[in-house]
């Protein structure tokens, strides 16, 4: 397939370890009385320690989950939680998310840590909690309810992709009402 004349040439970096990476929340959420967006990024003296760095994407089927696994075998990980807070409307819009939130405004600030401790995940059971389970940015407190036009939407959508999953894999649709649930009985 050819390139589209005009555009530059896509960059191909090769895919990195996902304890490498940071992620963000496609909108603004609330934070308490006030309008942030909100990241997770690698603890840097965590990420010093990670050996499967870079993954080649073509030596085998799954490459992302056996470099987690066995990283978390050897060593606990942590990620930094930061909250970038809206302090111009006007230039950090709620409606808009295709407009950049420019860190000069306000800074990113760590608020909390996610620590994962060293642990074996490679049961296959946990992949069928994991498949059973239902990923939705709406399942917080009023006081942290994703705000704006396309966190609604993604309500929506999201609901109806865990219904339509969880009727194809024929399971029950069921909210967990504690961690112990989904993880176990902790130590």
């Amino acid at each position: 397939m050819g390139r589209i004349p005009g555009l530059p040439a896509p960059v191909e970096d090769p895919p990195v370890n996902v304890l490498l990476s940071s992620y963000w929340t496609m909108g603004a959420v609330r934070h308490g009385d006030y309008i942030a967006k909100v990241r997770i990024t690698p603890d840097p003296s965590f990420a010093a320690a990670v050996v499967r760095r870079t993954l080649d994407p073509t030596s085998a089927q799954e490459v992302f989950r056996p470099a987690l696994v066995a990283e978390l075998q050897e060593r606990p990980y942590a990620f930094d939680i930061q909250v970038q807070l809206s302090t111009d409307l006007e230039r950090m819009p709620v409606e808009d998310t295709t407009v950049e939130w420019p860190e000069q405004l306000s800074p990113p600030v760590t608020v909390a840590k996610l620590r994962l401790p060293q642990q074996d995940i490679s049961a296959p059971e946990n992949l069928e909690k994991m498949d059973a389970l239902s990923f939705t940015p709406w399942r917080v407190t009023a006081e942290h309810a994703p705000l704006g036009n396309i966190m609604r939407a993604r309500k929506k959508v999201y609901r109806q992709s865990s219904i339509e999953r969880h009727k194809l894999n024929k399971q029950p649709r069921t909210e967990p009402r504690s961690a112990d649930e989904v993880l176990g009985p902790t130590q």
